[in-house]
């Protein structure tokens, strides 16, 4: 009984919560703190009801929701503009602005395998197709959007739970489907 109501009080943690390890958000931050959070709760209401789960958090650093949304568009961003680079962009491009070549872009692809690449991308797209419609939206928001899980709970005003076992029943739906 006690082991259920711990992992009923971790899932509301990361419903309320979210934990981000500081030194893989901010390789240059210097500060004791090692972790993050981005919550509403103020430092104390996470004192009260989440004792156990930010014990081993310590020293932490609490942020609003607000600039978790601001970060979570400025990484969707990022995540966009680096794709439409790949895919738009000239294997010897060049930016005057930051002086780096795109070597992300270079690639030595053949007519043939730029074919088998286009069959397969169709593939792909005919079976995401075949999904049902909450499968195909989610597995759109997660995949393509960038969304995360807790985001598309949120949106969707479901259990984080039922968001993520869609999308892993999608995946295999699509692995059947290929």
């Amino acid at each position: 009984m006690n082991n259920n109501i711990f992992t009923a009080q971790n899932e509301q943690f990361y419903i309320d919560c979210e934990v981000i390890e500081t030194k893989y958000e901010y390789p240059q931050y210097t500060g004791v703190e090692k972790w993050i959070i981005i919550t509403d709760l103020t430092e104390e209401e996470l004192n009260e009801q989440y004792a156990e789960q930010i014990a081993p958090l310590r020293p932490y650093i609490v942020l609003s929701r607000s600039f978790g949304e601001i970060r979570n568009d400025f990484r969707r961003n990022e995540k966009k503009h680096q794709m439409r680079a790949i895919r738009n962009g000239h294997a010897f491009d060049f930016s005057e602005d930051t002086e780096e070549h795109h070597a992300e872009i270079i690639t030595s692809i053949s007519l043939e395998e730029e074919i088998i690449y286009n069959e397969e991308m169709q593939q792909l797209r005919d079976a995401i197709q075949k999904l049902n419609q909450i499968q195909k939206s989610r597995l759109v928001k997660y995949f393509f959007e960038g969304k995360t899980l807790r985001e598309i709970a949120s949106e969707e005003n479901v259990n984080l739970r039922a968001v993520a076992k869609s999308i892993e029943v999608a995946i295999k739906n699509l692995k059947k489907f290929l």
